[in-house]
């Protein structure tokens, strides 16, 4: 069973309603209304969310060894969610991203025969309970190599599979679509028209509960923010707009420009975005370890007004996140919202 904080673990100034308050909140006399996260790790804490076991090494045990490996696995998992979940309140972090991993093999015929969802609903329950009580937003990024737009029928339906599994934990958790599933559009193939026309064909073949949870993200290689932004908009799903693949791979468009059609696509919900600074000039598209805060601050200034969640994607993970906080104080710089009483 998860273990849970006490009430002390609850940010004294925050309580247990977060995602209904916001207070604006001032940077260089602009308004913003920004909650930053980050991606699966913290590199502060010790054990995360992420622990796995291999096909390879599921395949050496015996059927029932099978299923205790698997459920350790899960176990630890839960555990060190409910830990982490903690520390990101504490310090006031409430946007993250959930690993991929979280349930091991969840997918595989390796572990087809394996109810995980109906042993662990109890941990699914409470866990999700704590999230909401804390207005925590869980996201997911499912993997590179889930890629709708494929032309090998096999791929296509292996995505969908690992689609709806994403889909069917923050369902279980009774998360809402806030908690949303970014993909990227995947392979150009014979040409972006044709590759694009197929995404849109089997993004139908999705069942709902995926459809009301997918979105799509610019990449910085194939397709730019317009290709996403005209394909969100065909589709109807919100588009995630990534600034540093934006600067890698665009037709020289402004984004600021398209920023009123990108937060359109999300309607009543919380739009979200990425951010991280390249690794170097001749490592563009590398990620760096931390953000560079006079980035942040030029791009957090265009988003005046609006309300905004933004994932940082950074090799320091929560430590670049809090760095980036303590540059901009040092600044005397606030760029978060955080509650405040009703």
């Amino acid at each position: 069973m998860v273990r849970f904080p006490s009430l002390g673990s609850f940010h004294p100034d925050l309580g247990t309603a977060f995602g209904r308050y916001y207070r604006k909140t001032t940077i260089l006399g602009v308004i913003s209304l920004i909650r930053l996260g980050y991606a699966c790790i913290s590199v502060k804490l010790k054990n995360n969310p992420n622990k796995k076991t291999t096909v390879a090494q599921i395949n050496k045990l015996e059927p029932q060894a099978r299923l205790k490996k698997l459920r350790q696995v899960l176990q630890t998992n839960f555990f060190n969610l409910m830990d982490l979940l903690a520390y990101n309140v504490d310090n006031r972090i409430f946007l993250y991203r959930l690993p991929s991993e979280f349930v091991p093999l969840a997918t595989h015929p390796v572990a087809a025969e394996w109810d995980w969802a109906k042993e662990f609903a109890w941990d699914f329950q409470k866990t999700g309970e704590f999230i909401r009580n804390n207005g925590i937003r869980m996201t997911a990024h499912p993997g590179h190599f889930s890629i709708l737009n494929s032309e090998k029928p096999s791929v296509v339906e292996a995505t969908i599979a690992d689609f709806s599994y994403h889909a069917k934990v923050f369902d279980l958790l009774g998360l809402d679509d806030n908690s949303v599933l970014v993909t990227h559009v995947g392979g150009v193939f014979e040409d972006k028209a044709s590759s694009l026309d197929r995404f849109a064909a089997n993004f139908e073949r999705l069942p709902e509960h995926v459809k009301r949870r997918l979105v799509v993200e610019n990449d910085d290689t194939s397709f730019t923010m317009l290709d996403v932004l005209g394909l969100c908009e065909r589709i109807g799903v919100p588009m995630v707009f990534d600034m540093h693949h934006h600067q890698c791979h665009s037709d020289g468009e402004d984004w600021k420009e398209y920023l009123p059609r990108i937060i359109q696509t999300w309607g009543k919900r919380t739009p979200k975005m990425h951010m991280s600074s390249p690794k170097s000039a001749k490592e563009f598209r590398a990620h760096a370890d931390n953000i560079d805060p006079d980035e942040f601050i030029a791009f957090v200034s265009a988003l005046a007004d609006y309300h905004v969640d933004i994932v940082l994607e950074c090799k320091n993970k929560d430590d670049a996140l809090l760095s980036l906080r303590h540059h901009l104080k040092k600044r005397g710089l606030e760029v978060e919202a955080f509650a405040s009483a009703p």
